[in-house]
């Protein structure tokens, strides 16, 4: 009798499991009173989980607390988890010129089995769930980080812009939108003209090349958005490799990826704001050639108005290329520049100085005798006439020679400039 009891049971179990699945016969089972039947019907569906269909959603979601799904999917298949990445660009900016902000969208792809649900307990056109954000330590995802970032920044107004899409197969796709700053070297010869390469590494921070595999997106690795913006540059290329890195401390291989951005300086911005106002500069330089050698102030103070302005000019440009080594092309500019300003002051300082020897040899002493002063006067006649002449014609050269040098100095700085 108690045998026949059990497979009845038995019988009663299977037809259940038969027609409404694992799931359902633990449902129909748990609504029935025979507590032995719920006993042999938990054994079942315990031991022999290939009888049990996909987890609906909900259900799934509740176990992320039960069970480990924080760690790496590797524990239980056993084979390393592939990762493919892609760069969403949205802008490139430069507010220091050895210095590149890029700001995008770092997407990655990988599976991880335990999260497979059934597709119909999703009631969305897309068949994904968004995970909340309270449950994203609770799922395994990528250690990447930007190794060779000066600073990086992870956007959160006025939530935080990241978020993990779980599909019915296992696939996640997590996203987050990230600010870095990498440094972008630049050859100091040419600048504000010149190309610039950056690069932006991608690397795992703990999981080596036998646990994680990171492959950029076959199909579009790098995406430029809609709107994508480039200050101050014009984009030449964009190239994507893998790499691998051998870290000196614990001698493991880890995986990484590189994506590497070339990039040509836009110098008409500096061609507006400091080589046409130094030029500007150096014109009214020569302008105060012109201006009456009786008028003192007049003259000094506009030569001394563009040294002091060229100085600030220069100040400026050594707060903005700060990083750079060596002479730069518009250090040279701003430096030539200088020197013609400074070289019209000392000319005024040499013509005003012999006018001056000239008033004073003019006012010598009427009290002298006739005959003395008729001899001294005519010496000292012939002397002023000298004097009048050089100090004329040293400023009637300087007035033409000054043009011409400036503008043999902009014939070679231009072209070799624009060589370079």
């Amino acid at each position: 009798m108690k045998y026949t009891n059990l497979v009845e049971d038995l019988v009663f179990l299977l037809r259940e499991i038969l027609c409404c699945g694992c799931r359902g016969a633990v449902k129909n089972v748990s609504a029935n009173q025979n507590p032995r039947r719920q006993y042999l019907m938990t054994v079942i569906a315990t031991k022999y989980t290939n009888l049990e269909e996909d987890l609906e959603w909900d259900e799934l979601e509740q176990n992320l607390t039960k069970y480990n799904y924080d760690l790496p999917p590797w524990t239980e298949t056993g084979n390393k988890t592939e990762v493919k990445t892609t760069l969403h660009l949205t802008s490139l900016r430069s507010n220091v010129i050895t210095e590149l902000d890029v700001t995008f969208h770092l997407i990655q792809e990988w599976r991880d089995e335990r999260l497979q649900y059934d597709a119909n307990s999703v009631r969305f056109q897309g068949h994904y769930v968004l995970v909340d954000l309270d449950k994203y330590i609770m799922i395994w995802t990528p250690d990447m980080y930007i190794s060779n970032a000066i600073s990086e920044t992870q956007h959160g107004v006025t939530k935080p812009n990241t978020f993990i899409r779980v599909y019915p197969n296992g696939t996640l796709i997590k996203s987050a939108r990230i600010t870095a700053k990498i440094s972008c070297p630049i050859s100091s010869s040419g600048f504000p003209r010149g190309k610039e390469t950056c690069m932006l590494h991608l690397k795992s921070y703990s999981y080596t090349k036998g646990e994680i595999s990171m492959i950029w997106s076959p199909q579009n690795p790098v995406i430029k958005s809609a709107d994508f913006m480039v200050s101050s540059f014009s984009l030449q290329s964009i190239q994507t490799t893998e790499c691998s890195v051998i870290t000196s401390q614990v001698k493991d291989d880890y995986p990484c990826l590189e994506m590497t951005v070339k990039l040509v300086r836009d110098y008409s911005i500096y061609i507006i704001r400091i080589y046409v106002p130094s030029g500007f500069l150096v014109a009214l330089g020569w302008l105060s050639m012109w201006i009456d050698k009786g008028q003192v102030g007049a003259r000094t103070s506009l030569g001394v108005l563009c040294v002091l302005s060229l100085i600030t000019q220069t100040l400026g440009i050594i707060t903005l290329a700060d990083g750079l080594d060596g002479v730069i092309a518009i250090d040279i500019w701003l430096a030539i520049c200088l020197l013609f300003v400074v070289l019209a002051l000392g000319v005024f300082a040499i013509v005003h100085n012999m006018k001056r020897r000239r008033d004073k040899t003019k006012s010598s002493d009427k009290y002298k005798r006739a005959d003395t002063e008729r001899v001294i006067g005519n010496d000292e006649e012939e002397d002023q006439n000298c004097i009048e002449v050089r100090h004329g014609c040293l400023q009637n050269f300087f007035r033409v020679l000054y043009p011409i040098l400036f503008i043999i100095f902009n014939l070679i700085y231009w072209i070799y400039f624009l060589r370079v």
